[in-house]
């Protein structure tokens, strides 16, 4: 018996007052009346029992690295002349910024861009929503 049947075997047998999940192939044991607030009492454990349950994942998947760290840069873009379809971002000073990055530090590899904000208060909100801390 998996976890999840012995998660929706205990809600129906506390809940809606059904001893079993299994099928006994007997319409006395196998059908039962319940009221509607028992079957919605049921449904939200089950919905809550769902909610709470860490997500499975496959042993052969692969998970990126986590970041070990966050940066927020002050950017602007530089659009090349010779290719005025092409631009590319640099970091400047706060006073001269378009926008502002968010980078997550990648151990040993280097940085990735997590998101670029109109403002540097709105890249510590995201960070702020990524690690739960704010940011120093």
């Amino acid at each position: 018996m998996t976890n999840t049947h012995s998660r929706l075997a205990d809600i129906a047998a506390k809940l809606l007052g059904i001893p079993t999940l299994t099928p006994r192939n007997s319409d006395r044991l196998d059908f039962h009346e319940v009221a509607v607030w028992q079957v919605e009492a049921a449904l939200l454990a089950a919905f809550e029992a769902g909610r709470q349950a860490t997500p499975v994942i496959p042993p052969d998947a692969s998970i990126p690295t986590p970041f070990d760290d966050y940066e927020i840069q002050p950017c602007r873009p530089v659009r090349d002349t010779d290719k005025p379809h092409m631009s590319s971002v640099e970091l400047c000073e706060p006073f001269e910024a378009d926008f502002w990055t968010l980078y997550g530090h990648i151990p040993g590899e280097g940085v990735m861009a997590v998101g670029d904000f109109d403002t540097r208060e709105h890249a510590e909100e995201v960070y702020a929503r990524i690690t739960g801390r704010r940011f120093a």
